[in-house]
């Protein structure tokens, strides 16, 4: 008996020496927004920044970059392996934060081809997503805006204010959206809503399929030992958080709300609301390799090839 608990003892020591890796060193970059939610536990790491220019971001995918983990949307970071970058999709942990509201100001209340739609980011996401549902259905109902905050202003005034135009839906994306539906002072309050799941619409249409938006890309140089200690403490950060969504409050307490606000680029008791809604931050944590069916599929709709096995970490 005496033997059988020596032989156990390096073992334990082992598992408990791989659950203690040192990840600090890591340098880590995400945009801001409901990616960076993932990483709330990150507010007073030095090595963790974050960036609002996506194009910014995939610049850092590079041979000389010091970034071990990159986050980014999940097209263009495949764009830039496919294009010779030296890192690996490793994990997708955002799955679709899109919805179309609509702004109480159809009379009969459903969205068809005389009514007047914001769509925000042409030849982007958003464009591509719509289009894949639609097709070019509503084309002659779309009026682009260029950005999500953009989007949030029809939203609240129920009109295009650079075409005048008086406006029924908007496709839009969480937290503006839950901002808008709860602002009191925008003149569509009490009138808008949501009229469709765009994650739902998708999943019907790819026979069960998720919709992908931003993944982890980690290095292929950095010490895989800590990325792997690192990749499991970020899934069971978000597992927790999904579970008990005050948690992604924690930094205000600890940096500030200006700059808790100024790191993540959401009010994160707004983030907190929505994520206590069903998730509807889209927040999740599947591993790439697992998901490559789905992958696949999403990044079809952007003209991009069928992903190599080689790419996933």
């Amino acid at each position: 008996m005496k033997l059988k608990h020596l032989l156990l003892i390096p073992l334990l020591l082992l598992t408990s020496c791989n659950s203690n890796v040192d990840t600090s060193t890591l340098k880590i970059v995400c945009p801001t927004g409901a990616p960076a939610i993932a990483f709330y536990k990150e507010s007073e790491n030095t090595n963790f920044e974050t960036n609002s220019t996506p194009s910014n971001i995939v610049s850092m995918m590079n041979n000389n970059s010091d970034k071990d983990i990159v986050v980014i949307d999940t097209v263009s970071g495949i764009k830039a392996i496919n294009n010779g970058s030296p890192y690996k999709l490793a994990a997708n942990i955002t799955l679709g934060n899109f919805f179309i509201a609509s702004t109480g100001l159809d009379e009969d209340g459903v969205m068809n081809e005389d009514d007047t739609i914001i769509l925000f980011g042409q030849n982007q996401t958003p464009d591509y997503i719509f289009h894949y549902l639609f097709e070019d259905k509503f084309d002659d109902s779309i009026e682009y805006v260029t950005n999500v905050q953009d989007a949030s202003k029809c939203l609240a005034s129920g009109k295009n204010l650079v075409t005048k135009s008086s406006v029924d839906y908007v496709f839009i994306a969480q937290p503006a959206l839950y901002t808008i539906l709860n602002n009191k002072e925008a003149p569509t309050y009490g009138k808008s809503s949501v009229y469709l799941d765009i994650q739902e619409e998708y999943k019907k249409k790819s026979n069960g399929l998720s919709l992908i938006q931003a993944s982890v890309f980690v290095k292929e140089t950095s010490d895989s030992k800590m990325i792997n200690s690192y990749l499991k403490e970020l899934k069971s950060n978000i597992d927790l958080a999904i579970n008990n969504p005050e948690l992604i409050t924690e930094p205000i307490s600890k940096v500030g709300e200006e700059l808790a606000l100024s790191l993540y680029g959401v009010n994160l008791n707004v983030a907190k609301n929505v994520l206590s809604d069903n998730n509807k931050l889209g927040l999740g944590y599947v591993v790439a390799k697992e998901n490559k069916q789905a992958i696949d599929n999403f990044i079809n709709l952007f003209g991009v090839e069928e992903t190599n096995e080689e790419i996933y970490y």
